[in-house]
């Protein structure tokens, strides 16, 4: 009896010895588990915030970047056919990144239509100068375009930045319409010529280059001959033409025998010249197409057929050594209108050199 209770007593204790070990190793069991989901929490949570770091530094360096690109988009220039507007443009890279443009924009301000060609794949290096001129213009269509609208265009960079086009460079205000007039003169190619007969229907300009417009010579039976160099930057981008009527004119005073002064002009008419300096004996009319510059020479005392100029006063009076004003007058069409303008040009000195 007591054999049997003592085996009995001694299974139970074995049996609540088993118990409290399993117990022990669940309990293990379960800080491992824990420890596990804790540490790849953990981890997890370290390589989220490196992902998170890493992607704001690579957006403030994108953003620097993006502040740092430098672009500029000069001597634009749009022509159009149908509705096809081809795009001139100088563009250099100015700053110490390298530069993609993606895509060109184009507003006609006329029709209120918007433009685009977003094909464009154009790399610039630091430093770079590239012209899209001729075959590489840029070709943006628009409905209902014509050569005469306002365009306003933008290029679109890959870091986002817009780049605007602009117009041609050294372009005074006061130059163009919204000042004087659709026509600007050079200042620094104002010269004149003396005219030397070659036999009895030839003159010819002389010396071949020309000398400084600045100061003419006081000589009233020398023939004369000024250059001027004009340019059309008519903003409608319209040609610009010349008729015989255009004249170039000076103010000067006269000094009488009884010592008054009094203001005399003389008119020199626009002529035709050849490449060999030669005159011609009647005008064609001249064409300045928009953008381009051209040299025109005022030689003629008469409107339209040529006959020679000179310096010399009316009758009973001399031109003393002095300052005399220059102009411009212009007659003649701008596209399909009449047009003219008048140009308050240089001063200039009549006698020998001030």
């Amino acid at each position: 009896m007591r054999t049997h209770l003592w085996h009995k007593t001694r299974r139970s204790r074995l049996a609540t010895g088993k118990k409290g070990f399993s117990s022990i190793v669940g309990a293990i069991f379960m800080v491992l588990i824990v420890w596990i989901l804790a540490s790849s929490y953990f981890i997890w949570t370290l390589s989220e915030n490196t992902v998170y770091n890493v992607a704001i530094r690579e957006k403030n360096q994108l953003e620097v970047d993006r502040l740092n690109e430098r672009l500029s988009a000069e001597n634009v220039n749009y022509t159009v056919s149908d509705d096809d507007v081809s795009v001139e443009v100088d563009l250099r890279n100015e700053s110490p990144l390298s530069v993609h443009i993606t895509t060109l924009w184009v507003l006609d301000t006329n029709v209120r239509e918007y433009g685009f060609n977003d094909t464009l794949n154009i790399n610039l290096k630091p430093g770079e100068t590239v012209s899209l001129i001729g075959t590489e213009a840029i070709k943006v269509i628009i409905e209902d375009a014509d050569n005469n609208h306002v365009f306003n265009s933008w290029f679109v960079t890959t870091r986002g930045n817009a780049v605007l086009l602009r117009k041609e460079k050294g372009i005074i205000l006061a130059q163009v319409s919204a000042g004087i007039g659709s026509v600007a003169m050079d200042f620094s190619s104002f010269k004149y010529y003396n005219v030397t007969q070659v036999n009895s229907t030839a003159w010819k300009l002389s010396p071949p280059g020309g000398a400084s417009g600045y100061v003419l010579p006081n000589n009233a039976s020398q023939p004369l001959a000024l250059n001027v160099s004009l340019t059309n930057y008519d903003p409608a981008k319209r040609n610009i033409t010349l008729y015989p009527h255009s004249a170039l004119w000076m103010i000067l005073p006269t000094s009488n025998t009884a010592g008054g002064k009094y203001p005399a002009t003389v008119n020199w008419f626009i002529v035709n010249v050849d490449s060999n300096g030669y005159i011609a004996q009647s005008f064609t009319p001249i064409t300045i197409p928009y953008g381009s510059s051209v040299s025109v020479i005022f030689a003629s005392s008469n409107d339209g057929s040529f006959s020679t100029q000179t310096l010399a006063p009316p009758q009973g009076q001399s031109f003393n050594n002095q300052p005399a004003a220059v102009n411009l007058m212009l007659i003649g069409t701008i596209g399909n209108s009449l047009y003219g303008q008048n140009i308050p040009f240089v001063s200039v000195y009549v006698g020998q050199q001030y």
